[in-house]
């Protein structure tokens, strides 16, 4: 049974996410808090499994927790919740060690400043927090096209033609996608960036759509381990 450390930013938050664990029970809740800071050392010592965090909370942002985890022994998965994949915090927390996100809203939430709401709130391509948890756990990751083409920068591919992208890699028509190689990488994110959704990219690659979330999840733990001078040069 997956453990969880929920870190909202009021309470309000805390009890919507407890209701929609009541949808999870394979899930064991461990702890939780409205400050991140304080709560740094709880998590170091329940080691949970994931630690599901608001993107901005009260005292800080997400991306410090993400950093701090870098050096714990135990390190946590760390599923970020936003209002929207537009925020420019969270392709820099997806970088500095997060591993996924999802779609958060909460309308009885205080408002937060610097956060860009262009894309609708609601969107196919990113899941719920109960949804988001599952695919988490099985290795699997959304993307949305603003942060595919961050990636892209970041890991110095190129963006590749509709002709070349739209093509099934070879090794999608195999049992699955994320095998490591980076061949295909481009081409996905390529896709991505176009606006495609998960199932709409696994039809045209012939493949499943777990295969196309398990090499999204795939792309941004080889972001994770991408050198600092590399990023900041892209």
């Amino acid at each position: 049974m997956p453990s969880l450390f929920l870190l909202r930013r009021c309470q309000p938050s805390l009890r919507k996410a407890q209701a929609q664990l009541s949808q999870l029970p394979a899930w064991r809740l461990c702890g939780m808090s409205e400050q991140m800071r304080s709560a740094e050392q709880e998590i170091q010592a329940l080691a949970p499994d994931v630690v599901a965090c608001d993107l901005r909370l009260m005292d800080g942002h997400a991306s410090r927790l993400a950093r701090q985890m870098q050096s714990w022994p135990q390190r946590p998965r760390l599923l970020l919740l936003t209002p929207t994949a537009d925020d420019l915090l969270l392709f820099q927390t997806l970088r500095e060690g997060a591993s996924a996100y999802c779609l958060d809203v909460n309308p009885a939430s205080p408002a937060l400043p610097e956060v860009a709401t262009a894309q609708p709130l609601h969107s196919p391509q990113a899941p719920t927090l109960t949804q988001g948890l599952h695919a988490l756990w099985a290795g699997r990751a959304s993307m949305s096209p603003r942060i595919a083409r961050e990636c892209l920068q970041a890991l110095g591919l190129r963006r590749s033609s509709w002709a070349s992208a739209s093509q099934a890699p070879a090794l999608a028509q195999a049992s699955g996608l994320a095998t490591g190689s980076g061949g295909h990488e481009g081409q996905l994110l390529s896709l991505v960036c176009l606006g495609l959704l998960t199932d709409e990219i696994a039809r045209l690659w012939q493949c499943g759509v777990e295969a196309i979330e398990q090499e999204l999840y795939a792309i941004y733990r080889r972001l994770h381990r991408t050198p600092r001078l590399a990023l900041s040069a892209a």
